[in-house]
């Protein structure tokens, strides 16, 4: 395994390994079979000499091929299994997780009861203590905690792991603290029914939100624009990608969050690549830049986020309709948007791409190829909570290296770092990955790039 990356389907379990040596356990066995057709035909009754030599070369080699098949079909039904076991596992993992989560909101929330008035007393005097501060300092601080990096236990795997399972966990602790018994709670949260989970408390953030004026659902305009961000741009030639890094290196920066490339296949039928930005982060919340949080927001919650709409007032206005092959790529937030749409039904999706996305609550479960992409010690893609079950190929690798310097508040999350580690997977050895790469479109000839820019606007402006 190369370029220290682990490959899977579904929920990234390294299973490829397997798969490999079953593969060339086959084109053993096939060698095999081929030299027992190349020894000549035997004469019968001969018990000695040449003859009885290759007849024990022949029976030898024959056996060894039915063999060498018979372990390569045992390898493929052990990875199969593995994969399903690992599923079912995680399911029943997060199912008693979820009791426990809910029984301790029921006791926390017994707990508060009694401490509460401690909290507030001790809330209140450490209020009093912070306005004893003078404003100058108490500028300077929030500035330094503001630009710091975060805390290095967040890129931590391990910690991030747990912190994906505390965040699908959150809504069975907020069931219990209600009241329900643990039983209850794991039957209708994520693990059960599904009626709530970490998309209902994004519904409920998206509701506080519009209340606020923050909305991440407001209509938006869009704007073609041209290399140097004027409206009005023209298109201009571009050569088709030819790998996963050349895909992640054609994102756009969120100042023109959509990028839309129109080619034709050599069957003569029309194709697009779509790329889509990460979040804006100097956008203000609910503001007129729609790569906001307040989108992100909306995406976790199942919303037709303004991002969103975007994107598909964008191929709208470029002409692509639900028979046009069409593949998505997608940074951060961008590739949540990717997901959504390549998963909507309403286009003819050939391929999915996604870095650093927060799409594993987004189930992929279309007939086309998809490749994710994350790297272990990065926040981002935890944030959606534990992943569904998913057709995608996970490529999961390290972002960040010991021997450079390490700056920024999610290092990890730098798109120039799954630049790098989609180069990697270009090279990786996997066979699982490399039949998902080669099943995207390859056009032949040169198309045709546009930019767009989006604006949200507030709904009452709209109407």
């Amino acid at each position: 395994m190369s370029g220290g990356l682990v490959v899977g389907v579904g929920a990234a379990v390294a299973t490829d390994e397997l798969e490999r040596l079953a593969g060339a356990l086959r084109t053993a066995s096939a060698h095999c079979g081929e030299v027992v057709l190349r020894i000549p035909p035997l004469r019968t009754g001969e018990s000695t000499g040449r003859d009885a030599d290759l007849w024990q070369v022949q029976g030898a080699t024959r056996t060894a091929a039915e063999r060498l098949a018979a372990l390569a079909r045992a390898l493929h039904e052990a990875a199969t299994l593995y994969e399903t076991a690992e599923t079912v596992t995680a399911r029943a993992v997060e199912a008693v997780a979820a009791q426990a989560a809910a029984a301790a909101g029921l006791l926390l929330s017994r707990l508060g009861v009694l401490l509460l008035p401690a909290l507030v007393t001790a809330a209140g005097r450490a209020a009093l203590l912070w306005g004893l501060v003078p404003a100058e300092q108490r500028d300077a601080l929030g500035t330094a905690v503001g630009a710091g990096p975060l805390p290095a236990v967040l890129s931590e795997p391990a910690a991030l792991e747990a912190l994906r399972y505390a965040l699908s966990l959150a809504d069975d602790a907020a069931l219990g603290a209600a009241g329900l018994p643990p039983v209850v709670a794991s039957a209708i949260g994520e693990p059960g029914l599904g009626l709530v989970g970490l998309d209902s408390a994004a519904l409920a953030v998206v509701g506080l939100a519009a209340l606020a004026g923050a909305s991440g659902v407001d209509p938006v305009r869009i704007d073609r624009v041209s290399a140097d961000l004027r409206r009005g741009g023209e298109s201009r030639p571009v050569a088709p990608p030819a790998s996963l890094a050349d895909r992640a290196g054609r994102i756009p920066d969120p100042a023109a969050p959509i990028v839309i490339e129109r080619y034709v296949l050599a069957d003569g039928s029309p194709h697009v690549e779509v790329y889509i930005a990460g979040t804006d982060v100097h956008a203000e919340l609910g503001g007129d830049r729609p790569w906001d949080m307040a989108s992100n927001v909306a995406l976790l919650a199942g919303e037709p986020a303004s991002s969103v709409q975007a994107v598909q007032a964008a191929l709208a206005a470029e002409g692509v309709t639900s028979a046009t092959s069409i593949v998505f790529t997608g940074y951060s937030q961008g590739g949540a948007i990717a997901t959504v749409l390549a998963e909507s039904g309403d286009y003819r999706t050939t391929g999915l791409v996604t870095v650093g996305a927060p799409s594993g609550g987004l189930p992929v479960r279309g007939e086309y190829p998809a490749i994710v992409i994350e790297h272990r010690e990065d926040l981002v893609p935890v944030l959606s909570g534990i992943r569904r079950e998913s057709t995608a190929v996970i490529v999961r690798g390290d972002g960040l290296r010991a021997d450079e310097q390490i700056e920024g508040m999610l290092p990890a999350h730098d798109l120039d770092r799954y630049r790098r580690t989609a180069a990697a997977a270009d090279a990786h050895d996997s066979a699982t990955l490399r039949a998902a790469i080669d099943a995207l479109p390859r056009p032949t000839s040169a198309g045709e790039r546009t930019a767009w820019t989006a604006t949200r606007v507030p709904r009452a402006n709209a109407d």
